[in-house]
């Protein structure tokens, strides 16, 4: 009976492992020939007729977008809102806006857009007045224009009377437009003319330059054959006489002593102050000398004074 029992219990067994028999067929070892190929297909060369069609599509192409182009520049080109109407000129004080429209030409009532703005720039360094110009566009109808002006900074006594800057340009003749400038005289250009003139005028120039506000007091500037430079001043009319720059500190010296000289050297043809800590006073050829002092030019006190 126990033996019967026993044979009756049965020992539990784990249900057996489901194994693949065929493996993933999705997966294949890399080792292994694939059961399916690529097919590589082999794009057949265009002969010479597949070529030419091409290059025929493509020329239609571009001669469609230059057509498209041409087109679309000839109506810009024809409208009426992109014709200049208004200039605006900035930096102008001697030339009215209508003397500046005057200069651009017939810029106005143009096409903007087919300007030439080298050209207009040029038209306006032609004049005199005009240092420097530069010319905008601002669409769709505006030409922005400013200018640098020449300074008038003398009266330069060539074959006229002309206003001159400190480059030595001769700007405008002196009439009655110019008539309110109250400026020194420059002479000593007449009888000269090309670069002689220019280097004259601008030796002129140049000192003027330097004096800055000082130019006040000059009256008077002529330019020598030697190169030196006579300088007439304001009041009482004391003649100076200046070789090379700089000026400013030299005739700053005679100003703060120009009492005291003219009571040391009472009617002296000029003071000649080309020397370094010197004034020299040029007497009329029948007065006594002007006996030497011993301070230097550029200090308060009297510097040496000695005739000549």
């Amino acid at each position: 009976m126990e033996r019967q029992e026993a044979r009756q219990r049965r020992i539990p067994m784990p249900p057996p492992a489901d194994l693949p028999l065929h493996g993933d067929a999705e997966a294949e070892a890399p080792f292994l020939r694939p059961k399916h190929r690529t097919r590589i297909v082999k794009r057949a060369r265009r002969g010479l007729a597949g070529r030419a069609l091409l290059a025929l599509r493509a020329s239609v192409l571009l001669l469609l977008v230059a057509s498209a182009l041409k087109a679309g520049y000839s109506r810009a080109m024809a409208s009426e809102r992109l014709k200049v109407a208004h200039v605006d000129v900035q930096g102008g004080h001697f030339l009215s806006e209508g003397e500046v429209r005057e200069l651009l030409g017939p810029a106005v009532g143009e096409n903007i857009l087919s300007l030439d703005i080298d050209a207009l720039k040029g038209r306006l360094r032609a004049s005199p007045w005009v240092a420097d110009a530069t010319v905008r566009r601002s669409l769709p109808d505006t030409l922005q224009v400013e200018i640098r002006e020449r300074v008038p900074l003398a009266l330069a006594e060539a074959d006229g009377l002309y206003l001159m800057d400190e480059e030595g340009t001769l700007i405008d003749l002196y009439g009655p437009r110019t008539a309110g400038f109250d400026l020194p005289i420059v002479r000593g250009l007449a009888g000269s003319t090309g670069d002689a003139r220019r280097d004259r005028a601008q030796r002129a120039g140049a000192l003027l330059s330097d004096l800055g506000e000082l130019e006040s007091e000059v009256s008077e500037v002529r330019v020598e054959d030697s190169g030196d430079l006579r300088v007439v001043l304001r009041g009482k009319g004391e003649v100076l006489k200046l070789g090379a720059p700089p000026y400013r500190k030299r005739f700053e010296s005679f100003l703060g002593l120009r009492g005291e000289l003219a009571e040391r050297a009472p009617g002296a043809e000029y003071f000649d102050l080309r020397f370094r800590d010197r004034i020299y006073a040029k007497q009329p050829a029948a007065a006594t000398p002007v006996a030497a002092a011993k301070a230097p030019a550029h200090t308060a006190s009297a510097p040496p004074v000695q005739g000549r």
